[in-house]
């Protein structure tokens, strides 16, 4: 089933891995649609850049507070019935994506991923509180990363979440010693018992790698052409820095990317920060060394 459009939910701190992103995905995909979803929790950002060079919007929201990933909730409730993909920043296409979750036509796809059992507490839920919460609910013996799924928009609404989430400006945990922070954990059970319940489908699927796990020799950035051979994504969730334009692992593909980005930005009007321009150099001088 055609993906309609791709969501991005960022924030101030992430704005440079929003830029990334988006070059990634208009690398492939010149024309599909793309809406930034804004959180300013953080502090007001301008995305004039973004929007006027990229060919990209911003999604209007009633609140300028989203909260940590509660934004990417916000799409679902549209009453539309358009199929959508929902991203975080930190994330960047090295291929095709959109080829690989077009052929399924399931209300939704999540990453299908290795989670250890013993991460389930720390990041989704408490799942003996839980139990005692909700003693019907049966646990799939599955987690998903929540920050890349396939959803189709106005089948869930806003009043599933309601007993669990409190949407204030920004949105807060009902039971927080139950959910972890952030939406994952409570869209992962929304999901999960709406799928048990039969009232919606669901499908894992591998499209993406994360980049914590992610062998170095595995990715060639001469290999990401239009003909690219990884029709995935690479998710730095948790391989980054929260506080500036930073990543431990791989920093050859965001690199890569961010001059990516930059080829379109006329020079006077660069926002580029220390890290954009050390992998900016670092770019240049492999460029400079493959020709010689």
């Amino acid at each position: 089933m055609k993906i309609d459009r791709i969501y991005i939910a960022g924030c101030r701190l992430d704005v440079h891995f929003t830029q990334c992103c988006v070059a990634s995905i208009r690398h492939w995909y010149p024309r599909i649609p793309i809406s930034l979803i804004k959180d300013e929790s953080h502090g007001d950002y301008s995305t004039e850049e973004m929007e006027r060079y990229w060919d990209i919007d911003c999604f209007q929201t009633p609140k300028k507070f989203l909260g940590f990933g509660f934004g990417k909730l916000e799409p679902l409730f549209l009453p539309t019935g358009k199929r959508c993909l929902i991203l975080d920043s930190d994330i960047v296409f090295i291929g095709k994506v959109l080829e690989v979750l077009e052929q399924y036509d399931e209300d939704f796809i999540v990453a299908d991923t290795p989670n250890p059992p013993e991460e389930t507490a720390m990041h989704y839920f408490d799942l003996a509180k839980l139990h005692g919460l909700d003693p019907e609910f049966v646990f799939p013996n599955y987690t998903f990363n929540s920050g890349q799924f396939v959803a189709t928009t106005g089948i869930i609404r806003r009043d599933s979440f309601e007993p669990f989430l409190t949407f204030g400006d920004p949105p807060a945990h009902a039971y927080p010693d139950i959910f972890a922070a952030g939406e994952q954990g409570v869209l992962n059970f929304v999901l999960m018992k709406k799928f048990q319940k039969g009232s919606i489908s669901l499908r894992r699927e591998a499209f993406m790698w994360w980049a914590g796990w992610l062998d170095e020799e595995t990715v060639k950035i001469e290999n990401l052409t239009r003909n690219s051979p990884y029709p995935v994504l690479v998710h730095w969730a948790g391989c980054k820095s929260k506080t500036s334009f930073h990543v431990s692992r791989h920093d050859d593909i965001m690199g890569h990317f961010q001059s990516l980005y930059y080829s379109r930005i006329p020079r006077k009007t660069r926002a580029v920060n220390k890290y954009a321009r050390r992998w900016l150099a670092n770019a240049a001088s492999a460029l400079k060394q493959k020709w010689l």
